[in-house]
């Protein structure tokens, strides 16, 4: 296994990749007024993550000789991830901090409108809040960003690293 290819080049051409679709999507969503997300958009934003992360894990198989294990695909898609969700969540942050933070006010609202609809006393209101102001924070929105990034990046690499799977025989040789 030491002959394997350094993983920093695939995790920072995807990652980089990953990263400029997430902020294209959030930036057309703030464009276009899309403030609520909608099942197709999450369809097609799904197809195109799992497109991004099996590109990056081909890219590796091919530089590694047509062989890929499971725990190589993980480690790269992880990478993928960790550097996608941390330009992602930089860039989350900055957009509901300066460039769309009635956002977080139009959230809050609906939340206070949904809770009074529901009957909900204004003291149970006002503890809720106490909530609400953490997790419709741009800092909230950042951390899930990057908590997200990651889980999906390990589901994604996992699923397709298990199907893209290709071991090398010459590692097999090895262990007798």
């Amino acid at each position: 296994m030491g002959n394997s290819p350094s993983i920093k080049p695939f995790a920072y051409t995807y990652g980089i990749i990953m990263a400029g679709y997430s902020i294209l999507v959030l930036v057309l969503m703030y464009v276009f007024g899309l403030t609520e997300q909608n099942w197709y958009l999450a369809v097609i934003n799904g197809i195109a993550s799992i497109i991004i992360f099996v590109l990056g894990l081909k890219a590796f198989k091919k530089s590694n000789g047509g062989y890929l294990s499971i725990k190589e695909a993980i480690k790269v898609g992880l990478a993928i991830a960790a550097i996608s969700g941390i330009i992602t969540a930089i860039y989350t942050f900055i957009h509901y901090t300066f460039i769309y933070p009635e956002f977080i006010d139009m959230v809050r609202e609906k939340a206070y409108t949904d809770m009074a609809d529901g009957g909900m006393s204004n003291e149970q209101m006002e503890q809720a809040g106490g909530v609400m102001d953490v997790t419709t924070s741009p800092w909230f929105f950042a951390t899930v960003t990057l908590i997200s990034s990651l889980f999906f990046g390990f589901l994604i690499s996992l699923i397709a690293g298990a199907i893209m799977k290709k071991q090398d025989p010459a590692l097999n040789q090895n262990i007798k």
